[in-house]
């Protein structure tokens, strides 16, 4: 062990990164990393508001270099994004160049609002929500495909609404039915006559640009498609599926224009499906913070809530219904967890939903299929392919997948068939596609990184036995009900290249004081946002970023601290990641130290 300076019990920040370069010794021989082309450089958080990273067109994400600007977003004021943004949370400009064509011609005095969609269906979703819980209002739908001119084979429809824009924008964040920039950008083009195709890829040399020259587009979007289906689907060299499940296939594989799309449309399979039997879903931990926009709309029939600790309340529950009718709708997870990484008893869910028969629905976003094998234990799996799938954050996608081995597979599967519509459009998925392709290395990459970062971290926490820390504990898949993410290890992994399953890129950090967890993000030089899974590290100051200042104490009282930083770990050097946190803990130790000691007086004469 080093001989380092002990300040109030703990080693001081900068000693961190002499235990890195021990461990990292120790682990090089456990892990395999693979090599890129070209590397990462670690940047600091661009101006408020700024795209992160700048130069590439369609990121999905925006600088929050400050806490207060993480505030201001759960607020609504997003006014202030520059530029490109994520197409759920705000109106992308190229869509609102579009729109403001649209409404110059149907609402010449501009008296309403307006949405864009890309099928009739979305469009008139978006109607019936506005009519149902933003009245008084009035809304109609529009048929705008000859005024915006897109591709052959696609059409577009407009909501034009007097409701109040920020409940409708509710329905525009959760369902994720708006149109795609790509397809808005595309139209635009062609009005002004520019026919050209365009996937909107980056110019300017870096890595986002010279991983496009490594990786150029398939020649047709239909080939895109299935080449995303079958890799979602597990399918490696050789046509072995390292899903865990005999007959799964790409074809029980459904594609969305976003993850959050994907879970509304899994709640829109059980309404269509066994939904008569009982409208209330039942979560067991905390899901994806936009899924609580719909369940938690007067119509929506609620929702049951439970976590590890309260599985045998939930039993409870479940033991008040019949086979015939059970008492809960369906049950959701996520897989581990997010923002406390924490993993459900999978195996005793699985056993519940057989002998209560309910469908098990399983997000598996953050674990994903490689380093871990989740399908045999759901009846649905859903995906935002946004995230690593995808990892340079320009494109939007999401997946469901129906397991074969399921008892509610024929019903899920004939419903799917009869109702599907593919609006991915054209653009994204080609560009989800080149993306994809190095998701193997992402994985080991990211992995690696996280985890020797969460040790060294852990090892410095209150948790981890060091009193006066400032960190309080490490949440992982590592430190946090561990045994349940083990039992789920893909033990396939190794054949798509993994010398080891990993615990996956994401992990949080919680502090002992809101103003320890303050300064130590605004003083971190990483890239700062509100998304997870890219290639480059960013970090998200998660509870004032996911419920507004009303909404704080009612999240907590669920056990997620206001003090918590979530880091999603890219693929830079991980000793400029650990450098970078390093420092911010310096300076937060600092601050927070000369706060606490006594001031000093003037002796007397």
């Amino acid at each position: 062990m080093h001989d380092a300076v002990i300040h109030n019990g703990y080693p001081p920040s900068n000693t961190i990164v002499l235990l890195y370069l021990e461990q990292a010794v120790t682990a090089s021989l456990l892990f395999s990393t693979p090599t890129v082309v070209m590397s990462l450089s670690l940047e600091p958080s661009p101006a408020r508001g700024c795209p992160v990273p700048s130069n590439v067109p369609h990121i999905v994400t925006n600088s929050l270099p400050d806490w207060e600007d993480n505030i201001a977003l759960s607020l609504g004021k997003a006014e202030f994004f520059k530029g490109t943004s994520y197409p759920r949370f705000t109106i992308h400009p190229f869509i609102s160049q579009l729109t403001a064509i649209v409404v110059d011609v149907l609402d010449p005095s501009h008296t309403k609002n307006c949405l864009l969609f890309p099928t009739s269906m979305h469009a008139e979703n978006c109607r019936s929500f506005i009519e149902l819980h933003c009245t008084p209002s009035s809304a109609d739908v529009h048929r705008i495909t000859e005024l915006c001119n897109p591709p052959p084979g696609y059409q577009l429809f407009a909501v034009l609404f007097s409701g109040e824009y920020p409940k409708v924008m509710k329905f525009h964040c959760f369902s994720g039915n708006g149109i795609s920039p790509r397809l808005a950008e595309l139209c635009l083009l062609r009005r002004a006559g520019d026919f050209r195709p365009t996937l909107g890829l980056p110019s300017v040399a870096n890595y986002f640009s010279e991983y496009y020259k490594r990786h150029p587009p398939l020649d047709s979007a239909d080939d895109a498609k299935k080449v995303i289906r079958s890799r979602f689907a597990g399918m490696i060299a050789g046509g072995q599926n390292i899903r865990g499940v005999p007959g799964a296939s790409p074809d029980d594989v459904f594609l969305f224009a976003s993850g959050m799309q994907a879970i509304w449309r899994s709640h829109q399979l059980l309404a269509g499906t066994v939904g008569s039997k009982n409208g209330k879903v039942a979560h067991v931990n905390l899901l994806y913070v936009d899924s609580y926009k719909f369940l938690e709309l007067s119509s929506s029939a609620g929702y049951h809530f439970f976590t590890n600790d309260t599985i045998d309340e939930l039993e409870t529950l479940l033991a008040t219904g019949t086979p015939d009718c059970p008492a809960i709708l369906a049950l959701y997870t996520d897989f581990p967890g997010n923002p406390h990484l924490r993993s459900p008893d999978i195996v005793r869910l699985r056993a519940l939903a057989d002998q209560y028969n309910f469908p098990l629905i399983v997000d598996e976003t953050v674990g994903g299929y490689v380093n871990l094998q989740l399908l045999p234990y759901c009846d649905v799996v859903v995906s935002s392919l946004t995230k690593l799938f995808s990892g340079l954050a320009n494109v939007l996608g999401g997946a469901m997948m129906l397991n074969p081995a399921s008892r509610f597979y024929s019903k899920f599967k004939a419903h799917m068939n009869a109702t599907y519509s593919d609006n991915l459009f054209d653009s994204d998925a080609l560009v989800l596609e080149m993306n994809s392709r190095e998701f193997i290395d992402r994985i080991a990459i990211t992995s690696h990184n996280a985890e020797m970062l969460c040790d060294i971290l852990h090892a410095r926490s209150v948790a981890g036995g060091v009193k006066g820390s400032i960190i309080e504990a490490v949440h992982y898949p590592k430190y946090r009900t561990r045994e349940n993410f083990e039992s789920c290890r893909n033990p396939l992994a190794a054949k798509t290249g993994l010398a080891t399953s990993g615990y996956g890129y994401l992990f949080s950090v919680t502090f002992t004081s809101l103003k320890a967890a303050r300064v130590f993000y605004s003083a971190l030089q990483c890239s700062k946002g509100a998304t997870l899974g890219t290639v480059f590290t960013i970090a998200t100051a998660f509870t004032p970023l996911a419920w507004p200042p009303d909404q704080i104490q009612r999240i907590k009282d669920r056990g997620v601290e206001e003090s918590l930083v979530r880091f999603s770990v890219g693929m830079e050097d991980t000793a400029s990641i650990l450098k970078c946190i390093s420092d911010a803990l310096l300076v937060a130790e600092n601050q927070v130290h000369r706060m606490e000691a006594p001031e000093s007086k003037e002796a007397p004469p």
